[in-house]
């Protein structure tokens, strides 16, 4: 992806870019997140709350890596097939997520369940 263009993507409003995760992952199939030898970054809200940060593009995730101090992370891709069985799982675990936030942490922050019903009905 071209700086402009992550950029452009950034500035949207979180439920846009909510749109666009789920349009993009319905044609690729394909999230990314940021993982390290002892698992996937996650982020906290005020409630201590894990929020798990996905992406619907590596060249976001690396945007969001280099940008938000996750250097020391790699981008993996996950297939939604495995996604969506690991929603259940964040479900259970009480883990939100967090579509494509950008380099202020800011993006729109969805129940795995809600998700997993979202990407059901593509």
């Amino acid at each position: 992806m071209k700086p402009t263009e992550v950029a452009n993507i950034f500035k949207m409003p979180g439920e846009k870019r909510l749109t666009y995760f789920l349009e993009t992952v319905h044609q690729s199939k394909k999230v990314y997140g940021l993982s390290d030898e002892e698992g996937w970054a996650l982020l906290g809200d005020d409630d201590d709350t894990d929020i798990l940060p996905l992406f619907p593009e590596a060249g976001l995730a690396e945007a969001f890596k280099k940008a938000a101090g996750y250097e020391d992370y790699t981008v993996e891709e996950v297939t939604l097939d495995v996604l969506l069985d690991w929603l259940d799982e964040l479900d259970e675990e009480e883990t939100m997520i967090a579509i494509c936030p950008n380099t202020h942490l800011e993006g729109a922050i969805v129940e795995p369940a809600n998700l997993k019903i979202e990407l059901l009905q593509l």
